[in-house]
């Protein structure tokens, strides 16, 4: 399986006070130490990146850049610029990650004119939803290669320690994904506890991490912390 590290968390540290750390040296740790991604978020509420950021970090990733997006012409135009390996449409947030999945259903047409523009640029199309098997089967009609899960509600019920509802949606939605031929990503609060479980479910292909390994880092150290995430959605 797949790790890709969100560094918009990290962003956030540099955008509080001015210089440090550098987005950069940031990212190329995390792929030092085992990342097989690296994610930045953009959209009109985030102030911790720019365009600048995206291109230059974009220029010198030497593993995969996945850019998530809001459905909006100029983010658009700016995955076109830069053409990164993954494009992730997410609704428009003032969050440094989403909370809620894209409606797909209600959107389908405006989703698939918005991302041909991004793969006719080379780009792979994925798109941030809830595990519902009707938003699964519209990912599919609008012609997403991936599809990344929320695991919100998974991890709200893993807190109590009863989430096989919320377990057993994430399943199906992701064989329903795989039988369709798209690959699945997954996240959204995951950490070095609840992924333990989740990482049994067939057919996942992506973690898609930043918080957790952030704050793992305050403790251990960039390194250590991509390490030893790498090594938990692995296990088996």
């Amino acid at each position: 399986m797949l790790l890709n590290v969100n560094i918009n968390y990290l962003a956030n540290l540099r955008s509080s006070i001015g210089a440090e750390p550098d987005i950069l040296t940031c990212a190329r740790r995390c792929e030092h130490s085992g990342a097989d991604g690296i994610i930045l978020y953009i959209s009109d509420d985030i102030k911790c990146l720019n365009n600048y950021d995206i291109k230059y970090i974009r220029k010198h990733l030497r593993t995969r850049f996945i850019l998530k997006i809001p459905m909006l012409e100029k983010y658009r135009q700016l995955a076109s610029d830069c053409k990164p390996d993954i494009v992730c449409l997410v609704p428009e947030t003032n969050e440094p990650s989403p909370s809620t999945g894209v409606n797909v259903i209600r959107n389908q047409t405006e989703i698939n004119n918005f991302m041909i523009h991004v793969m006719y640029e080379g780009s792979m199309s994925c798109v941030f939803i809830e595990p519902k098997l009707e938003q699964v089967n519209s990912a599919y009609k609008a012609g997403m290669h991936y599809v990344e899960f929320n695991t919100k509600n998974y991890i709200e019920a893993f807190k109590t320690g009863n989430c096989d509802k919320e377990y057993n949606d994430l399943k199906e939605c992701t064989a329903l994904a795989n039988t369709l031929g798209m690959k699945v990503m997954i996240g959204k609060g995951l950490n070095y506890q609840n992924v333990t479980k989740i990482r049994e479910i067939k057919g996942i292909s992506d973690f898609n991490i930043g918080h957790s390994i952030t704050t793992k880092a305050i403790f251990t150290g960039l390194d250590n912390a991509v390490r030893e995430m790498k090594e938990l959605v692995n296990e088996r």
